[in-house]
């Protein structure tokens, strides 16, 4: 018993290791911000389908405290903030609430459940938090800006569920 808890432990803080060179990485490579910091998130999700919720949650707390001390960018500990939080909201309701038997309602519940927490996540960023999004000062750039944002969010959920089912698939 232990040594399982042990593991698990030890496992997660590699994993957060590991999150927190790739917020780093992010920051002093620039054009790699958004790819870094997904990944990042994504061994949020790793973690939780390997070790379960408590070591998830652990893992993101953990790694954004990390950014929050480490990182001179404070943007990257937002944006890895709500990031990480989604994959984790994401998980909590597959593993809590999402009883159905039938696979294809379970995903499609699920899909709307993730849409609902992106936009959660997502519209009060883009109506209170102005001053990250300069370029879309105009009226219609709010809605704009918001499409866009569906349509990072299907690339973005979409990669997060290829990569967790390839871990799944090489039992990692």
């Amino acid at each position: 018993m232990h040594l399982n808890q042990t593991r698990a432990a030890a496992g997660t803080a590699l994993m957060a290791a590991l999150s927190t060179i790739l917020l780093l990485l992010g920051t002093f490579i620039p054009v790699n911000t958004l790819f870094f910091t997904a990944m990042a998130a994504y061994l949020i999700g790793y973690t939780i389908s390997r070790y379960g919720l408590k070591y998830g949650a652990a893992q993101l707390v953990l790694c954004v405290l990390l950014d929050l001390f480490l990182n001179p960018d404070k943007f990257h500990w937002g944006l890895y903030l709500c990031l990480g939080g989604y994959i984790f909201l994401c998980e909590l309701v597959f593993a809590k609430w999402n009883h159905i038997e039938d696979q294809k309602k379970k995903l499609r519940f699920q899909l709307v459940c993730n849409w609902g927490l992106f936009q959660v996540i997502f519209v009060p960023m883009l109506l209170f938090f102005r001053s990250f999004f300069p370029v879309f000062d105009m009226p219609a750039g709010t809605f704009l800006l918001w499409l866009a944002g569906q349509l990072g969010w299907i690339v973005y959920d979409k990669a997060y569920r290829v990569f967790i089912s390839m871990l799944r698939e090489r039992k990692l």
